[in-house]
């Protein structure tokens, strides 16, 4: 997701970090996370790869969570069933 819609109260589906030359800034157990629809509560500083992070709703600010591995909720519909598949994105 483009980091001009990081802002309190964008719904976003979580995404799984990619990994960057500083590392992935992840934890295992944020991957019970990925494909859930939230909300995003705060916009932090960028994490030590110069990524944008938010604290969101569903894990109750437990993890930073990478902008760029987050897509909007809104652009769910645009997505074909391979793609909701790949990023595990969850119903409901």
């Amino acid at each position: 997701m483009d980091t001009s819609y990081a802002e309190k109260g964008t719904e976003v589906i979580l995404g799984k970090h990619v990994r960057r030359s500083a590392g992935p800034n992840w934890s295992e157990e944020m991957e019970r996370y990925v494909g859930c629809k939230t909300k995003i509560v705060q916009v932090t500083s960028p994490d030590y790869s110069g990524c944008l992070c938010c604290v969101v709703e569903c894990d109750s600010g437990e993890y930073s969570w990478r902008v760029e591995n987050m897509i909007l909720a809104s652009d769910v519909p645009l997505l074909t069933p391979e793609q909701k598949s790949k990023l595990r994105i969850q119903d409901g």
